[in-house]
């Protein structure tokens, strides 16, 4: 009963803001009925040095970062729409912790955006299905919606790239990530994620991306990948909205 009422409140609220003023969500000014003005879109989506595989911020401009070379990666490279700076951590905690549902939309859009930026269309058919990183059903129940599923299907609407329907279960309940080391990170989320055989059949040979709000040490998405591999994924990009940067 509690889920569906939480589901009638996620879709009045989005017909309240739907009907609110257009104005955009970062600066409040109008915005020409867009969810953010082109001056604050330009200022955030501004060209950042990256590691082109992990994702990681450079200091100057060079393929590959360091953290490649001591750390071994499951996927094949991620992207990242910032580093773990302003306006982003406001945004991700009004959409995760203050149920402002619309903020996924404006997460998804400028993923997006920064995504054509970087994925040319023919790069862009050749993905099978967008996964989102799974929560586990008792944090799912108690927040009420999986932000990097919102911010999956957000970002669907502007990519021609489809939402598998494949379930990846996170079967653990694992303890907070912050403030654990790597090692102790990769420990927390052993065998916390499982596939079905039949959904291994599914997607055996294809090419997915996982979607995720954050990415920091990487280890959540490693686990993701080793159960993805086990079951014959042909290639695994990673999206988010934010990648920290090296320490």
């Amino acid at each position: 009963m509690k889920k569906y009422i939480h589901l009638i409140y996620q879709q009045t609220q989005k017909l309240f803001e739907a009907c609110l003023p257009s104005l955009c969500l970062l600066c409040h000014l109008p915005s020409k009925n867009s969810l953010v003005c082109e001056y604050c879109h330009e200022a955030i989506l501004t060209e950042r040095s990256y590691c082109l595989r992990c994702g990681c911020g450079l200091s100057h401009t060079q393929p590959f970062c360091g953290e490649c070379l001591q750390h071994h990666f499951e996927f094949t490279q991620l992207h990242a729409v910032a580093s773990y700076q302003s306006p982003f951590p406001e945004l991700i905690k009004q959409l995760k912790y203050n149920n402002h549902l619309l903020y996924a939309d404006l997460l998804g859009q400028l993923l997006a955006n920064s995504i054509l930026q970087r994925y040319n269309q023919a790069q862009l058919q050749e993905i099978d299905y967008l996964i989102p990183v799974p929560l586990h059903k008792k944090k799912h129940r108690k927040r009420g919606f999986n932000q990097a599923q919102l911010i999956s299907e957000a970002l669907s609407k502007h990519l021609p790239v489809e939402i598998t329907q494949t379930t990846l279960t996170r079967s653990k309940l694992t303890n907070a990530q912050e403030g654990l080391t790597r090692h102790q990170r990769t420990l927390n989320l052993k065998h916390a994620f499982s596939l079905t055989e039949e959904r291994k059949v599914e997607l055996k040979g294809k090419h997915i991306v996982l979607i995720d709000d954050v990415v920091t040490t990487g280890a959540t998405i490693n686990s993701l990948c080793q159960v993805l591999l086990a079951a014959d994924v042909k290639r695994i990009d990673v999206w988010c909205i934010c990648r920290t940067e090296l320490q």
